[in-house]
């Protein structure tokens, strides 16, 4: 069981780690783009900053919520942000916990929207995580494989069957891309939590 020291000190080991992977890649994104006399924000894509906050959002809250309560030590929990838009799924305890995550994810600065899709219900078995894995990697194949699919621009996450969809993306998009979800094989519910853009 993780103390809180610890989690604070995995924190700031985190943190640099991504500043520095991440930062290296922003660079040469920019020079490369420099070198081209303009940059242009291509509408839909989240900026280098906007991911750097996503990925703070998302380290911040699992440890702050092992923090605030220890059932969450014996709960699954999955949390994703995508441009502020904040999923939090999995599997908890009691509606005490699930409640108590969403005020833990309200407490974050540049969170913009919360889902709390968490379920009460014993955590989910290794099989159904890796049916779950194998869920998301046939959408995102799917995605990545269409020209008229944003796929670099929709976030997947698949917990216990249900596919939640995510990314800022046009209305005849975000239909396109849910229609397509509902018939991959081992879909239970397709669940949209896009961003709609003009």
């Amino acid at each position: 069981m993780m103390t809180s020291q610890t989690r604070h000190t995995l924190l700031a080991l985190l943190l640099p780690l991504l500043f520095a992977f991440g930062g290296a890649a922003g660079c040469t994104q920019i020079l490369v783009a420099s070198e081209a006399n303009t940059i242009e924000e291509k509408p839909g894509e989240r900026t280098f900053a906007r991911r750097i906050a996503d990925e703070s959002i998302e380290i911040k809250a699992v440890v702050n919520m092992h923090a605030a309560d220890e059932g969450f030590d014996s709960a699954h929990l999955v949390v994703v942000s995508y441009n502020g838009y904040v999923l939090v799924a999995g599997q908890v305890a009691s509606e005490e916990l699930k409640g108590k995550a969403t005020q833990v994810v309200r407490e974050l600065r540049e969170v913009r929207r919360i889902y709390n899709e968490l379920e009460v219900a014993a955590p989910s078995s290794a099989m159904t995580r890796a049916s779950d894995t194998w869920i998301t990697t046939k959408v995102k194949t799917w995605l990545v494989g269409k020209p008229s699919t944003p796929g670099l621009r929709t976030k997947v996450v698949t917990e216990n069957g249900v596919v939640y969809l995510m990314g800022m993306v046009t209305a005849e998009e975000a239909d396109r891309i849910a229609t397509m979800a509902a018939e991959i094989s081992g879909v239970q519910r397709v669940v949209r939590l896009f961003e709609l853009i003009e």
